[in-house]
């Protein structure tokens, strides 16, 4: 009799331990939410060419936008779009979204100089 007690105990405790793990699991996105990080450009970059490219990782995020456009993320969370920059300050905006309708927004300020030959 006291065997079947022990089974039952560790069936148990497996049992809660299964439970807990999995509830830690599903829930680690909501507790970090979604992040970003740009890796090119840098804010307060200055250059002479129009055409630059806007890359970095997200972290807990389902919907990626820059500049309000939708941008495809990578199964490891890497992002790359091409934008061409209006000569002067331009401001680039990022925003993404987790499961939980979290946002995280962050902008990238650029300047465009003109080239005079």
């Amino acid at each position: 009799m006291e065997g079947r007690k022990i089974i039952k105990w560790v069936v148990g405790g497996l049992g809660v331990a299964l439970i807990v793990g999995y509830s830690f699991f599903v829930l680690i996105d909501f507790v970090y939410g979604p992040r970003i990080i740009i890796s090119n450009p840098l804010n307060g970059y200055s250059t002479t060419t129009p055409a630059i490219i806007v890359q970095g990782r997200v972290i807990h995020t389902n919907n990626l936008s820059i500049n309000d456009a939708q941008t495809a993320v990578d199964l490891d969370g890497n992002f790359h779009s091409r934008l061409i920059l209006a000569p002067g300050y331009n401001i680039i905006k990022v925003t993404a979204k987790d499961n939980y309708e979290r946002v995280v927004k962050k902008t990238i300020e650029m300047v465009l100089v003109e080239s005079r030959i």
